[in-house]
């Protein structure tokens, strides 16, 4: 009579488990059951002046909670992509226009040890604007280094011209133009073809007389020979080191035997290089039918002067 008492019991206490776990497994009515997987309103957001970027964290792995499943390296990516070509800028050094000087600028790019840290105490930014952090790169050459360039004056030659030929004197002032107040830094090398550029009409370069294998013949640019001639007697004088330098195929009358600097497009090239360990600076000017070309720089400067033979003057110009 015992044994139906002790089976209604177990049963009894069978329904009483189910039913509690019942309970437990159904959320209560009003509740929020816990987030598991991505985690929303997780941001990293940087900003800089106007500008704001925001990352959600959650869509790179964040779990809002472990700070290792934050993928860094899907950070860097957003930052190089997306934040670092707005703010990054290369550092632009003085230099002349048209003989005036226009300031250095400090360049900028993004400060990813910086970044690095700040993502090792993630919790402490999550959803609060940080300010982008910035490294200022510092430009070569600085307006007040520029100001110093003229205290030394290295080496400087001058030639002489005929003025009323106008075309041969148009293209000697646009290429002296050219070559006037431009700054070689330390271990540059200089070439007359890249800082003066292609000759051409559409350039305001003009036809007059130059000399092709031996003979005289007309062509665009003729008489910028004598600039780079002058030149490089120039550097010569200032001891700077010549790296390409090819004389005409016939003597000109303007220089001494041997001391010209014969060029051309796509061609032979005067090129020198600038051995010190300061910047140099080129300064050209003409006055009526003289050329002059000098070079300076720093005080700190210390060389010999090469001696250079003085040019001819127009009434002693002869040509073989």
């Amino acid at each position: 009579m015992k044994k139906p008492i002790l089976i209604t019991f177990i049963s009894t206490m069978c329904l009483f488990i189910l039913s509690c776990t019942s309970m437990q497994a159904t959320p209560q009515e009003g509740t929020t059951p816990p987030k598991t997987g991505r985690q929303p309103d997780a941001k990293m957001i940087f900003h800089h002046e106007d500008q704001v970027w925001e990352l959600e964290l959650g869509d790179i792995g964040f779990d809002g909670i472990d700070p290792t499943s934050l993928d860094q390296e899907l950070v860097y990516s957003w930052i190089r992509t997306e934040v670092a070509p707005q703010v990054e800028k290369e550092p632009v050094s003085a230099f002349y226009k048209n003989r005036k000087l226009i300031p250095d600028q400090v360049g900028y790019e993004v400060d990813y040890a910086a970044i690095e840290e700040t993502l090792q105490n993630v919790h402490q930014i999550l959803n609060l604007p940080q300010e982008l952090p910035l490294k200022r790169l510092q430009p070569q050459i600085t307006k007040q280094k520029v100001l110093t360039l003229k205290q030394k004056r290295l080496g400087s030659y001058h030639t002489y011209f005929n003025p009323d030929n106008e075309n041969r004197s148009h293209n000697i002032f646009l290429s002296t133009n050219a070559i006037d107040h431009i700054i070689v830094l330390p271990g540059e090398t200089f070439s007359f073809n890249d800082v003066v550029g292609i000759r051409t009409t559409e350039r305001g370069y003009r036809s007059a007389r130059i000399i092709v294998k031996g003979e005289y013949s007309e062509g665009v640019g003729g008489g910028i020979c004598q600039t780079s001639s002058t030149l490089f007697n120039s550097a010569d004088q200032a001891g700077l080191q010549i790296v390409q330098r090819y004389s005409h195929s016939k003597h000109v009358a303007y220089v001494p035997k041997d001391r010209d600097a014969t060029v051309s497009w796509g061609g032979y090239d005067f090129k020198f290089r600038n051995q010190f360990n300061e910047p140099i600076l080129i300064s050209s000017r003409i006055s009526g039918g003289i050329l002059n070309i000098s070079i300076y720089g720093p005080n700190t400067i210390m060389h010999k002067k090469n001696e250079i033979p003085d040019s001819p003057p127009l009434s002693q110009q002869t040509e073989s």
